[in-house]
């Protein structure tokens, strides 16, 4: 199957392949992973458009800061998303027969002035869905990374932006007059408060 898909799927554009998915092959069994950065942002814009029901789980590392809270009510708000959902609890214990689903987010720690990563486990999410469009995007582009759809244990795991370098990006995020996150051109920030450790990463 994962051939099959990789084939048909091949030269379609990012839009094209998010329709497929969520409409078509893999109707009511896909689920998204977000977060607040400008990559998640443009593809809950395209998922906007094709299917908003499509349920969304938000991923945070590091302080939830107002702005952060506004700004997702915001992008939930203008873009018509209504099936938003948070990580269950209990995240990290694999389904039987299953293999471990991470997303991992980064945040600038304060104390060592350095990166830190945080596992976002998501495997009682990810539990009765067989697509993952895996759009948390805290990574730099993997140049690596050949395919954008892989199988990751019982379910696909799609990275539609895999070549999406910054320029892109930014000319869909000016395009569609969707808003930056207000920490997102001090990236990282560091905390307003002296008790803060971890300030998450909200640019590109």
């Amino acid at each position: 199957m994962l051939f099959e898909i990789q084939e048909k799927t091949k030269d379609l554009n990012c839009y094209s392949l998010i329709e497929y998915l969520v409409n078509d092959h893999f109707k009511d069994k896909t689920i998204v992973s977000a977060s607040l950065r400008a990559r998640s942002i443009v593809v809950l814009q395209m998922l906007a458009e094709i299917n908003p029901a499509t349920p969304i789980v938000f991923c945070h590392a590091g302080t939830i800061y107002p702005e952060s809270v506004e700004y997702k009510r915001l992008i939930i708000d203008r873009l018509g998303l209504t099936d938003i959902r948070e990580p269950h609890k209990r995240e990290s214990d694999t389904m039987p027969g299953d293999r471990d689903h991470v997303e991992w987010l980064k945040a600038n720690c304060r104390g060592t002035l350095g990166t830190v990563k945080t596992a976002i486990h998501l495997n009682r999410s990810l539990d009765g869905f067989e697509c993952w469009i895996s759009a948390v995007y805290h990574n730099q582009v993997n140049r690596s990374q050949i395919n954008r759809i892989d199988i990751e244990g019982k379910v696909l795991r799609v990275n539609p932006l895999l070549n999406w370098t910054r320029e892109p990006v930014d000319q869909f995020m000016k395009s569609h007059g969707l808003p930056s996150h207000k920490l997102a051109p001090h990236d990282p920030v560091y905390p307003k408060d002296e008790d803060d450790q971890q300030i998450p990463f909200y640019g590109y």
